[in-house]
């Protein structure tokens, strides 16, 4: 396995709510076809797929966190957190243990069920906030739009289960699959809020450089549709059918 080293761990953040990043791998294996963060490093869709762990950074982070003012740090803004290698390298976990050992809020975000496997830590935090995020529940969709990631139901499963062990867990409902009909954004709905979760993030697709062809290949007779996102106004005013009932904030507001 290529892995890579880092000169920062903590990163300034310029998204809404968070004051650092930190991620600790390079590039994604889930492959998700409509991710625009090669477009953002510079890279192509098929070199970012190919994860890489930042064999140094838990040191690196060591360094610097007796330096840095207390802040939110979210962790999987450019990667998922809980890559499949993951499992071999722990580099998430022991970031975490750092990251509570010098009391940092943090705020997950992942696809993966892997995640349960720190609820020991996550329950340690003074605050901690993991998102889920979930685009469609249709294994048919998620199978191209999000081909190497888990499937949308053991998502679900696993934001519920966060809940249970009483962490403050949201869906990211993000890209939402732009061709999703009424009924299916309902259904989508109610099954969040079956399943125990209380706040519901909305993010619709943006068309980055190279995304295009990834939906045409995987989408050949609907991608014109999908790269339109005409229907998206007609899904967000049925996903704000259920306020009141969940708590529901725009990505990008």
């Amino acid at each position: 396995m290529i892995s890579m080293k880092c000169k920062i761990a903590l990163n300034k953040s310029r998204l809404y709510g968070l004051d650092y990043t930190i991620n600790p791998y390079y590039g994604c294996s889930h492959a998700c076809i409509y991710c625009y963060v090669p477009s953002l490093i510079g890279i192509t869709y098929d070199e970012f797929r190919v994860a890489k762990p930042k064999e140094n950074i838990v040191d690196v982070l060591r360094k610097e966190i007796r330096k840095k003012k207390t802040g939110i740090v979210g962790i999987s803004t450019a990667t998922d957190a809980y890559q499949p290698l993951e499992r071999k390298y722990g580099l998430t976990r022991r970031i975490l243990k750092l990251l509570q050992k010098y009391r940092f809020p943090i705020d997950i975000q992942t696809k993966s069920t892997l995640v349960l496997r720190d609820v020991d830590i996550i329950k340690e935090f003074d605050y901690a906030s993991v998102g889920i995020t979930i685009t469609t529940l249709s294994e048919e969709i998620a199978r191209k739009w999000e081909p190497f990631s888990p499937l949308p139901f053991y998502r679900l499963e696993t934001a519920s289960k966060l809940v249970e062990h009483g962490i403050h867990a949201y869906i990211f409902f993000g890209p939402v699959f732009p061709l999703m009909k009424r009924e299916e954004v309902k259904y989508t709905m109610e099954e969040f809020i079956n399943a125990g979760i209380k706040e519901v993030v909305i993010d619709k697709l943006h068309i980055k450089k190279g995304l295009e062809g990834n939906i045409k290949r995987a989408f050949p007779e609907q991608w014109k549709k999908i790269i339109k996102k005409d229907g998206f106004n007609e899904i967000l005013d049925e996903i704000r059918k259920f306020e009141g009932k969940i708590e529901i904030k725009m990505a990008w507001e």
